[in-house]
């Protein structure tokens, strides 16, 4: 039998149906964050394929999702640009996390009992997809099924967050807004590696402190955030983890870098923050591998990951570079158009000045002769302080005074300095060399590159053979000997070296080419080894002992010569300092004027290995004990 529906009840059916198809029609507001999940993923002006495309986006990307209509979502792009993304192509976020644990397990599935896929350390960030009884699913480059346990993370739960740590600019010239977009006012204008202290994150800006009067905004598109460390609670439970274990086979142990210039990252992908940069025909040490991507130990100490289409295996003794290269180090902005350039030109600073002519502009050393002062016309409020280690500048200064702007310079060498101006360009080229010291000159001077003796049957002997990228201790010796020997000619000194590759000379014999005339000082030049792991630095070895009257008379001198030469080079080289150490090598047993052994690095270290692999290492390890030998004449 057929019942009759009451009438209120079909208005209410009706009504009720009016208003689903209303509130499906009218846009969900959103207050999320998408990831794109296609290759190049056009953003379109309107919800469907056919509507013009307004930009393109990439795989990896995070997008600001604004509004959702059927089947397309309406993001925001941090360039400003607002438009429509399949939703086929975006995966919303429910939330991100870190990882507080040291370092923490990655499964294909949300349980212990799930494959091992790799791991990930403290403070990476992790953006959350999914979630299942107490684990996440988490985005991660090359991998369809990433899950963690939640207990090893920690939640970021605001897009508005003060951060502790500093930003690096990577842009040539940035401007520093008012507020936290384009739209806002200009305040100043910063430069390439210039460091600057976050004091708040919102909206892919970052608030930074340019001086102690300017406050400002910055986009996050041209800088590099480093965060102070992350130290993990050790209430939070953490899973087992164990080093990724990768053959040896299967990945090279160092590779070189083919590119110019080439980011290396967080982790293994595009969309990781950028930790540093290496430059072409750079010798990296390789840990280990994941996907296309390797983990390499920088030259500065630092972790990262790079991608191994940038790089080419490295076996045998490292190539040369080539020529001299050069890459602007530091980019100061002074005024509209006017800017002061760092550049390193073979691991020494070259200057430049863009902007002013021949006569807006004074160049004054100190009499110290390890410092510089520019006076450059022109009224700006520009402050700057910072330094540039790796090309010898502990620090430079920038601040206005009157209609002036003032640049202080202080290096960790002493130099002699050369201006070249180009009229057509608004350029002047500030070329340092080495300085011609008054204590030098007339002096003589002999250096004994270590090892490269001939053996029976012809071949030299090598010295000691690095054990990673297979570096002989021959040639890195001659190598910084070569870069010495021009420093000392050019400050008036006379070198003689006891061989230039290879030599038929004993140990002996080489101590007696110093005796026979009569040298002021003898240093022998060696890099370390050592068996036990962890061993590495800079030390300097002399010889004085009471039992021999010729040695032990200059006792005094010898440990100043040996003093000095190990503090500059310690100062330049950046390693650990070894110390002085009295021992009886032939070379200071032999001789018969103040003498010293340099052992400059370990080719038993991986990382010193590398970087005495390098023209720009070599060069501050010369520099060094070039200053060092320039301080025992004074």
């Amino acid at each position: 039998m057929k019942t009759k529906r009451p009438w209120f009840l079909s208005k209410l059916c009706f009504f009720s149906l009016i208003m689903g198809i209303m509130l499906f029609a009218i846009p969900v507001l959103a207050e999320d964050e998408g990831i794109v999940t296609g290759g190049v993923v056009n953003v379109r002006k309107e919800p469907g394929i056919s509507s013009s495309v307004a930009a393109q986006v990439k795989k990896g990307q995070t997008l600001l999702v604004l509004e959702k209509e059927q089947d397309w979502v309406k993001v925001h792009l941090h360039t400003g640009v607002e438009g429509w993304i399949h939703s086929d192509l975006v995966k919303v976020i429910l939330k991100k996390v870190t990882v507080v644990g040291a370092r923490a397990n990655i499964r294909r599935g949300p349980n212990t009992s799930y494959e091992k896929i790799g791991d990930v350390k403290a403070g990476q960030e992790l953006l959350v997809l999914a979630e299942k009884s107490g684990w996440y699913k988490v985005e991660l480059p090359n991998i369809e099924e990433a899950w963690i346990a939640g207990w090893l993370t920690k939640g970021i739960t605001s897009t508005s967050t003060s951060l502790s740590g500093y930003v690096i600019i990577n842009t040539d010239v940035l401007k520093v807004r008012k507020g936290s977009s384009t739209s806002y006012p200009e305040i100043t204008k910063i430069g390439r590696n210039e460091k600057h202290t976050v004091l708040d994150f919102k909206d892919g800006w970052y608030k930074i402190k340019v001086n102690d009067d300017i406050e400002g905004w910055v986009s996050g598109d041209y800088v590099r955030f480093v965060a102070q460390g992350i130290v993990p609670d050790p209430s939070i439970p953490t899973e087992s983890v164990e080093q990724l274990e990768i053959p040896d086979a299967q990945i090279p142990q160092a590779v070189v870098v083919t590119e110019d210039i080439v980011n290396i990252r967080q982790w293994g992908s595009d969309a990781a923050p950028v930790v540093d940069q290496v430059i072409k025909n750079d010798a990296l040490t390789v840990l280990s591998n994941q996907g296309d991507w390797y983990q390499v130990r920088l030259l500065n100490g630092k972790f990262g990951w790079i991608a191994n289409w940038l790089v080419e295996p490295l076996n045998g003794t490292i190539p040369s570079r080539g020529g001299t290269q050069e890459k602007d180090v530091l980019i100061v902005p002074i005024a509209e158009g006017k800017n002061l350039k760092v550049i390193d030109f073979g691991g020494r600073p070259k200057l430049v000045l863009e902007g002013w002519t021949k006569n807006q502009y004074m160049v004054k050393q100190g009499s110290n002769g390890k410092t510089l002062t520019l006076e450059l016309q022109g009224f700006s409020t520009r402050n700057y302080k910072g330094k540039v280690e790796r090309v010898g500048i502990s620090e430079v200064k920038v601040y206005p005074q009157g209609n002036k702007s003032i640049v202080e310079i202080a290096f960790n060498f002493f130099f002699a300095s050369s201006t070249k101006y180009n009229a057509s360009s608004k350029e002047t080229t500030i070329q340092l060399s080495t300085a011609k010291g008054k204590k030098l000159t007339g002096k003589v001077i002999v250096l004994d590159p270590g090892h490269a003796s001939i053996q029976p049957g012809g071949w030299l002997d090598p010295g000691t053979v690095g054990r990673w990228l297979k570096l002989q201790e021959k040639d890195v010796n001659l190598g910084i000997v070569l870069k010495l020997r021009n420093m000392l000619e050019e400050a008036g000194a006379k070198v003689v070296l006891t061989h230039s590759g290879r030599t038929g000379l004993s140990l002996a014999q080489r101590a007696e080419v110093a005796n026979n005339i009569n040298a002021d000082i003898f240093v022998s030049i060696h890099a370390n080894a050592n068996d036990t792991p962890g061993i590495s630095g800079h030390s300097t070895y002399y010889l004085a002992p009471a039992g021999n009257a010729t040695l032990s008379s200059q006792r005094y001198e010898r440990q100043k010569l040996a003093t000095l030469v190990q503090r500059e080079m310690v100062a330049t080289g950046g390693r650990k300092d070894g110390g002085i150490i009295e021992k009886n090598f032939a070379v200071l047993r032999e001789t018969r004027m103040p003498s010293i052994l340099v052992e400059t690095a370990y080719l038993s270290d991986r990382t010193e290995e590398a970087l005495l692999a390098q023209d720009w290492y070599r060069q501050k390890l010369a520099i060094g004990i070039f200053n060092g030998i320039v301080a025992y004449f004074e």
